[in-house]
């Protein structure tokens, strides 16, 4: 029994190390795409950058582009988890929160999030940006849709959707000189109007 402590304490530094590694590579990858195209990036100059060997990336990934997909993967995730622990009931009495938590691990992640949801960015990426709003955000908020006929749902989710991340485009461009409580502040109101529209 004296024997699991030690065996556990011996897998922590390689958990670590492995967390170390695939920071280092998903940082190498972030800055190359804002000077260059995922097509146009080797796993040499990508290992190079982040001082890591070829042997050990292949430990970890297929190609770039599984970097690239994993990275998009785990940030997916990471916000899916966050905007599903707000119930719809939270949602509907003070939606800024939940859009405060949304920019604020934009923010955290803003390189990797600007590359990926700009114009040249993975519409997959995009796309699942859109359902994850649509079934959350737009559904639970339910206060800002009960008097929309139900046939102009789907318009009213473009608009609303399509401006929630042309601002979050527009912040990134603009150097997030907004908090993320002041433009949770701001996409309330913008969809408050929406809905009164």
């Amino acid at each position: 029994m004296n024997e699991r402590p030690e065996i556990a304490e011996k897998k922590r530094p390689d958990d670590r190390r492995v967390r170390k590694t695939r920071a280092a590579l998903k940082k190498a990858l972030t800055t190359l795409l804002l000077e260059k195209s995922i097509n146009a990036i080797s796993v040499k100059e990508l290992t190079d950058m982040a001082d890591i060997n070829r042997g050990t990336f292949y430990l970890h990934y297929k190609d770039v582009y599984d970097l690239l997909g994993q990275s998009e993967e785990e940030l997916m995730e990471g916000l899916k988890a966050m905007v599903n622990s707000f119930s719809a009931e939270s949602v509907n009495t003070d939606p800024r929160r939940l859009f405060k938590e949304l920019y604020t691990l934009c923010k955290k992640d803003a390189d990797i999030v600007r590359i990926l949801i700009s114009e040249n960015g993975d519409l997959k990426f995009l796309n699942s940006m859109k359902e994850l709003l649509k079934e959350k955000c737009l559904h639970d908020w339910s206060i800002n849709l009960r008097e929309l006929n139900s046939e102009h749902f789907d318009a009213h989710y473009a608009f609303i959707v399509g401006g929630c991340l042309n601002l979050l485009q527009y912040w990134f461009a603009s150097g997030m000189k907004e908090s993320p409580e002041e433009l949770a502040d701001i996409t309330g109101t913008f969809i408050n109007h929406a809905g009164k529209a």
